[in-house]
């Protein structure tokens, strides 16, 4: 029986598969090694106790590499948002308890470090120059280490709410690292990243709305939870946003990040 196909992204297609389980079936410009990351951290992150899909298997199908995943059946909270965009700031401080509940974990190096891969996409982004890459790398080296788990996609269509609980899916990015460097890369999505072109049509209209009352509402139940300063997660916004550009993303937002990013190289280069 030919699985039926209930949900797609910018990297994979979800489809229903045998008993309560989907196949994460990805796309053919996604690398073997990625796909291998996504089984290996979600492996890591199902056994620390995480609600998250469990990964059954890897599976070839139609040529193309899949991962089975355990099915929840919930929708994601970008369609809870959709839906109820009036009740926005509260899903913003529930993302915030959230993200902040998997920043209290450490995290195996075995399933990469955060710096590292930022330190690759930076070299591998289009639209910045060498200069560019060299001072951004720099800055990097000089930002604070840790080990704690960072999903390093952490955006409300990551997120699945199942009768009330709330299921983190998505794990491709995952990595040891700072917490503060994982919320920037969130705060940085919500306020420029471009809404799933199949978001329903009132998420669209309102992206405005949603966009700020969401930043502001993560923010302040972040920093709240955290006991950190909005300036602890502002100093990872160049790196995480320069690292962004090597992704599957709109022209416009890319052009929004490279402004953004830089207008902060203009600030570093006026300090030295």
């Amino acid at each position: 029986m030919k699985e039926k196909l209930i949900g797609e992204g910018r990297t994979a297609e979800i489809l229903q598969h045998k008993g309560q389980t989907i196949v994460k079936l990805y796309r053919e410009n996604v690398s073997e090694q990625n796909i291998l990351r996504e089984y290996k951290v979600s492996q890591f992150v199902y056994t620390q106790g995480i609600r998250s899909p469990k990964p059954f298997e890897l599976i070839t199908m139609n040529e193309r590499k899949g991962i089975v995943f355990e099915q929840i059946l919930g929708p994601s909270l970008l369609k809870m948002i959709s839906k109820n965009p009036w009740r926005v700031s509260q899903y913003a401080k529930m993302m915030a308890e959230l993200h902040y509940s998997l920043h209290k974990l450490d995290a195996s190096e075995e399933i990469g470090h955060q710096k590292e891969m930022l330190s690759r996409c930076i070299k591998e982004a289009p639209m910045l120059d060498i200069g560019e890459k060299s001072a951004i790398l720099s800055y990097l080296e000089h930002l604070p280490e840790d080990y704690k788990l960072c999903h390093g996609d952490f955006h409300p269509d990551n997120v699945l709410l199942d009768q009330e609980e709330a299921w983190v899916i998505d794990w491709m990015t995952g990595a040891a690292g700072d917490p503060n460097g994982d919320a920037a890369r969130s705060v940085i999505m919500f306020s420029k990243g471009a809404i799933p072109q199949q978001a329903p049509l009132p998420v669209k209209l309102m992206i405005g709305f949603i966009r700020k009352r969401l930043t502001k509402g993560y923010i302040r139940e972040y920093l709240r939870l955290s006991g950190q300063s909005y300036a602890d997660i502002d100093q990872w916004v160049l790196p995480v946003a320069a690292a962004r550009l090597v992704e599957w993303l709109p022209h416009t937002e890319k052009e929004q990040l490279l402004a953004e990013i830089r207008k902060r190289l203009k600030v570093l280069s006026a300090r030295k």
